[in-house]
């Protein structure tokens, strides 16, 4: 008898083992665009300013009702239709661009689209508010808002007009990253710019980066260089190096990591401030802010973030220096 009691105890441990040990219920896969990927792709010519979208990737996409005989499940020529339509501020729909997508490796690559009336139908955008609606079958899923101002050519090199420029996510945001999230990888800070002048001669700025505790002001991390800017957004992808410290050598996410509280990055061109972008670490992590919070955010805006296959973060961080 009592055999078969420790029999039935040790039963029960191991049912009570394997249940707290299996993975908590993941979230429902959502619908999304790369955000990263909407920074890279999405622009305005800046002679016509006529809207560009190069290749795409989405999370999720639902399997298409209507099967299509291409490779592509997605497929204007008959398929599922993949839709990003452009709005006006007050609702109006500018053009319609409908794209080849199939899946690969868990991603779904918007590969090349048709616009609806053809090419031609793409007009100049004026300086106002607009929006990129993404549909799946006719259902959104995504939403990108984004903004055009108008300049008047300054170069003498060139003929008179109006040049464009798109803004909106690339001068609203920062992000902070470090590799496989491991804290003993380099922290980069990646943010975008570029030159508003009305002429495309490329200049040359100098810049400062510091990584600062709000608590003391303590200066964790710096760097120093030049910039290159054109007359478009410009990835740049920054490192900190210890401050004060051997400048060969590169601050690791650790020696941030390692003191909860509140930090921002610093970063001024030209000898002028362009941004100051605030963060929280508590629990040894960065905490996620804004439209990456899932929770307290319109699904058709939140951020998606899909870094190798999903497994690792990166940390948009909302600017609060607006570029003049």
């Amino acid at each position: 008898m009592k055999w078969k009691l420790t029999a039935a105890a040790l039963l029960l441990v191991l049912t009570l083992a394997s249940l707290s040990a299996a993975p908590a219920a993941q979230a429902p896969c959502t619908p999304g665009i790369s955000f990263w990927k909407l920074l890279d792709a999405v622009r305005v010519g800046y002679n016509d300013g006529r809207l560009r979208i190069d290749k795409l990737y989405a999370v999720c996409l639902p399997t298409p009702a209507k099967q299509s005989s291409s490779n592509y499940p997605y497929d204007p020529d008959g398929g599922g239709k993949l839709t990003t339509v452009v709005k006006s501020a007050d609702g109006k729909v500018l053009s319609t661009y409908v794209w080849y997508a199939e899946s690969i490796g868990g991603l779904w690559e918007l590969s090349s689209y048709k616009v609806i009336g053809g090419d031609q139908s793409v007009k100049p955008l004026p300086s106002g508010n607009y929006l990129l609606e993404f549909a799946a079958d006719d259902k959104p899923f995504t939403r990108f808002p984004f903004s055009v101002v108008e300049a008047k050519s300054d170069d003498p090199y060139q003929p008179a007009g109006t040049r464009y420029f798109i803004e909106g996510a690339w001068n609203e945001y920062g992000n902070l990253f470090y590799q496989r999230n491991d804290p003993e990888s380099s922290l980069t800070f990646t943010t975008w710019v570029q030159d508003k002048r009305g002429n495309q001669t490329k200049t040359s700025a100098a810049y400062e980066l510091k990584l600062v505790s709000l608590k003391n002001g303590k200066v964790l991390g710096e760097d120093a260089g030049t910039l290159n800017l054109e007359p478009r957004w410009l990835e740049a992808k920054l490192f900190f190096h210890p401050a004060g410290g051997d400048k060969n050598s590169y601050l690791k996410a650790a020696d941030l990591l390692r003191e909860d509280g509140k930090y921002a990055v610093r970063l001024t061109i030209d000898g002028k401030p362009y941004g100051e972008y605030p963060f929280v670490v508590k629990s040894g992590r960065i905490q996620f802010q804004g439209k990456q919070v899932r929770e307290t955010t319109d699904p058709m805006l939140y951020i998606v973030d899909y870094l190798s296959g999903g497994r690792y973060s990166s940390w948009w961080i909302k600017r609060e220096t607006a570029a003049k």
